[in-house]
């Protein structure tokens, strides 16, 4: 009876632990997968769904291509094959005050959701700036020097992670 009751304990305690680590696993498998796309206009466009379920195309090559570009009619808008293309494109979104055109150039794999959202209103507010200038590189990461419209008053710096993937440079957002 005593080695039953001993059995039956060792059973609950493994099924409390397998719960645990089930709840542990939870948070990972909820974050949503970003998918980057451009819509019929030729603007990005940010999804948590595929770009073929809402009608975009997808930035990104299959899986299984070797290619290292992007297919598609986005190739050239927003896969940076250097670092020029790279300022050139930040350079094009302060200059349209577009948080979506800067977002373009970000790898954001690695943030869910609600650090997406967070960082593209910062970078609104950012690119609503008056660009001063770029500065540094690949290695190093750009800055972007900015002041507040209609102000020569004081710069601001927003820095950019530069990093290389699928053959292309993307941001990585201010931290």
């Amino acid at each position: 009876m005593m080695a039953h009751r001993r059995h039956r304990a060792a059973l609950v305690i493994r099924a409390i632990a397998l719960l645990l680590l089930l709840c542990l696993a939870l948070p990972a498998a909820a974050q949503t997968a970003i998918h980057r796309c451009v819509g019929t206009d030729g603007r990005p466009v940010f999804s948590d769904q595929p770009c073929a379920t809402i009608g975009a195309t997808s930035l990104l090559p299959p899986p299984s291509s070797t290619a290292s570009t992007p297919a598609g009619p986005s190739a050239g808008l927003l896969c940076a094959k250097d670092i020029g293309e790279l300022r050139e494109g930040m350079a094009q979104a302060f200059a349209a005050r577009s948080a979506n055109r800067i977002g373009g150039l970000v790898l954001w794999s690695g943030y869910g959701s609600a650090g997406t959202v967070e960082n593209l209103r910062a970078m609104d507010a950012l690119v609503r700036q008056s660009l001063v200038a770029l500065e540094g590189g690949e290695g190093p990461g750009i800055d972007a020097v900015t002041t507040p419209p209609g102000s020569q008053g004081p710069t601001r710096r927003a820095h950019f992670g530069v990093v290389r993937d699928a053959g292309c440079l993307w941001l990585r957002p201010p931290g």
